[in-house]
This record gives C-alpha cells, structure tokens and sequence, in this order.
C-alpha cells in the first residue's frame, strides 16, 4: 500500500497535469508544444517538464511544467534547448535563471508540506477552470 507522502505525489503531480490542460489548452481542443511551438490536438499533450521531475524542489512550479509533444517530450528528451528559449520568452531571463538555481536546492517536503501543496494546487485548479468557462462564455 502506498505511504502518505507517495499519494500526495501522485495527487500533485495529477493537479499540475489538470492545471496545465486548462492554462495551456487553445480554442477548438488544441495546444501548442513549448519546445517546437507544433499546434496539436491536446489529447496528445503530455507534461513536459524544464528541469527533470526528479527535483521536487521545481517538479510543480508551473513555471517548470508545460505541454509538450510526444515527440519533444519522450524521443528529444524534452527538447531542452527550445524549451528554455520560450520560457525565457514567457517568463524573461531572470526567471529562468532563478529556476535553474532553485533547483539545485534539495528541499524534503514532509507529508505535511505536500499537503499544502495540494491545496494550493487545487485553488490553482479552481482559478483556471473559471477563468475557462468565461473564455467559453
């Protein structure tokens, strides 16, 4: 059976997925891959991550975490290069920078950390799918 703190994980990591399907998804079902910026439709997307998930200090920044291609994400090992260069499109150099330090540090989220994590996931959550179904409306 599953510890705690593993099914916090797993309840974060599919917050972020859920979060990204409404701040990334484009009209008429599509999404546009960070990396090669492809138009797709999003039933193809996966969560494609700057820094590699196995830093929990960055693995739910949504800074960190984007739709991606299959192709980008899984065969070009997340297309890195390309990747950076939109990030620092989006966010400006300086807030590349400070993820690319951040991650260096090696944070232990105890159980009751990831805890707040969630629920500041599940606001996350509740904002954009509000500000969905107004864009809807």
């Amino acid at each position: 059976m599953s510890s705690d703190r593993q099914k916090l994980v797993k309840k974060l990591d599919k917050l972020c997925r859920q979060i990204l399907l409404y701040r990334d998804a484009l009209p008429f079902g599509m999404f546009r891959c960070i990396s090669c910026k492809r138009l797709l439709p999003i039933n193809n997307a996966q969560v494609g991550h700057y820094i590699s998930r196995r830093h929990e200090s960055v693995r739910w920044d949504l800074r960190n975490i984007h739709l991606q291609c299959i192709s980008c994400n899984k065969w070009h090992s997340g297309n890195p290069v390309e990747y950076r260069k939109t990030l620092v499109e989006k966010y400006g150099e300086e807030e590349v920078d400070k993820l690319e330090l951040f991650y260096q540090k090696t944070p232990h989220y105890s159980t009751f950390d990831l805890s707040l994590l969630v629920k500041e996931k599940y606001e996350t959550l509740t904002f954009y799918k509000e500000n969905f179904k107004r864009e809807k409306d």
